[in-house]
């Protein structure tokens, strides 16, 4: 028998999941969002203090993704068939919620720079691609984006109707289409050409709509359209991971770990 959630109220939460991706969100120069087990983690960076939000379905906390707006955040759940909450920030008042987006978890969310639309991707069976209008709590299109684990899930910076997935063995290129039906997903499988196929674990978007992606291999790989363009390696010819990574202006700043 469960136990009544009233019964006990959680006191502390050391540490968290360093392996789960994109796990730590900067909300401001003092102040990170994490997740942790059940629970969504607000820390203050100054005196360490903490606030916590318990997921409201029995699993992990899969995914978050916080709106163009920093008022509004999305919390993706996992377990039997979870749902996609949506919290005003930061008071942490449910005012939204989102189903049928994935059979036992969310792995990536993200939103549109207008904050109008919400894509998520599901964890393995399914890793179903959905698409919401989270202010009407709609899903607008749901199609599988892959058939393994796919790692994340980005909407253009500029284009609303264009996104981009990545995960294991590919990174996939996906347009809104009106088409006799009505609106429907494609999506373009990138071709890796001569270089070796290699999970994509992260991937970011240039002004003029190219994209930048890691590879298994350390080096990072230019995209126009669905093909690899160019390959980018460092003067010492050693492998530069992209472990994290933003678009500053026209230059790409990236991230390293030291051997």
């Amino acid at each position: 028998t469960e136990l009544p959630r009233t019964i006990s109220s959680l006191y502390h939460i050391g540490g968290f999941d360093t392996s789960r991706r994109s796990n730590i969100y900067p909300i401001d120069d003092n102040t990170v969002l994490y997740s942790a087990a059940n629970c969504l983690v607000t820390m203050d960076l100054t005196t360490k203090a903490r606030t916590y939000l318990s997921g409201l379905d029995l699993g992990a906390v899969g995914c978050f993704a916080l709106h163009p707006s920093k008022k509004l955040l999305a919390v993706g759940s996992c377990g039997r068939k979870p749902n996609v909450y949506i919290y005003e920030f930061p008071s942490m008042s449910l005012s939204k919620v989102l189903k049928g987006g994935a059979l036992t978890g969310f792995s990536s969310m993200s939103f549109t720079e207008d904050g109008t639309k919400l894509s998520t991707v599901g964890m393995k069976p399914d890793f179903l691609l959905t698409v919401y209008d989270w202010e009407s709590e709609r899903i607008t299109l749901h199609t599988k984006a892959f058939g393994q684990d796919v790692y994340k899930v980005a909407f253009s910076l500029d284009d609303p109707g264009r996104l981009t997935t990545s995960g294991t063995g590919h990174i996939r290129f996906w347009n809104m289409t009106n088409t006799f039906t009505g609106l429907k997903l494609q999506g373009e499988i990138g071709k890796f050409g001569k270089i070796d196929l290699s999970d994509i674990e992260d991937f970011v978007e240039l002004p003029d709509g190219k994209v930048v992606s890691s590879s298994e291999s350390g080096y990072l790989l230019l995209w126009e359209g669905n093909f690899v363009k160019c390959r980018f390696v460092t003067s010492s010819l050693d492998p530069s991971h992209m472990y994290d990574k933003s678009v500053q202006d026209s230059d790409l700043v990236f991230g390293d770990v030291p051997a």
